[in-house]
């Protein structure tokens, strides 16, 4: 039932993290580590990560939210769709008013049941992140997250960087790149410096201009 779901979270907590993603950066940083107080130091020390707020994510249901659910919308189905079919025909005799207010909690349980099943289907749930605990950082051409969960830094999400972000996000970039490989050994690609572009502008305004002016006529030899 959802009610035996108050409060509850799975003993090992497994993410929503696709395997292309994962088989690119490392599930967890610094495994085998206990102290995420000295881990938050080490990252402030070698990274150039943020600690975002309010940070959401999904967690994989495991099999007793996945039998409690489905518990909840079977006797739903089983107990409360017949009660309010009982009760609409009963509103269609005494009044439309009536009939009116029974479809409307008909309609809202079953779309309750189809929310519920919906879940188990989608078979992850929204997993709120501790702002102290989570970092985030550009690498690859990805802002990668990492939390403090299960006494590991596991890597629970990644978002691709919008183009229009990356020049701004170079020198992160790239000191994040030499930490990875000097406190992990991981090889990441260099990152391409952008190019200031009102050089390309400044140069490119040079040839127009040349060839825009007249050229200079031969003097006459007297």
């Amino acid at each position: 039932m959802i009610a035996n779901l108050r409060n509850y979270e799975p003993e090992t907590i497994e993410f929503v993290v696709p395997d292309s993603i994962r088989e690119k950066f490392p599930p967890v940083l610094f495994q085998g580590s206990t102290n995420v107080d000295e881990l938050i130091k080490l990252v402030n020390e070698h990274f150039n990560a943020t600690f975002p707020e309010s940070e959401v994510t999904q967690r994989l249901l495991d099999e007793f939210e996945i039998s409690e659910i489905r518990e909840e919308y079977c006797i739903k189905q089983e107990n409360e769709v017949p009660k309010r079919e009982r009760e609409l025909l009963e509103a269609i005799e005494r009044a439309k008013k009536i009939k009116s207010d029974a479809q409307d909690r008909l309609a809202s349980i079953k779309t309750e049941i189809k929310d519920l099943a919906a879940e188990v289907k989608k078979g992850t749930r929204e997993y709120h992140l501790s702002s102290k605990n989570t970092i985030r950082f550009a690498l690859d051409g990805y802002f990668l997250y990492y939390s403090w969960v299960n006494g590991e830094f596991k890597l629970v999400k990644a978002e691709k960087i919008p183009d229009w972000d990356k020049r701004s996000l170079w020198a992160q970039e790239d000191r994040n790149r030499k930490a990875m490989l000097d406190l992990f050994g991981i090889e990441y690609p260099e990152v391409e410096r952008p190019i200031d572009d009102t050089e390309d502008y400044g140069d490119k305004f040079e040839e127009d201009l040349s060839d825009k002016l007249p050229e200079e006529e031969p003097e006459d030899d007297e």
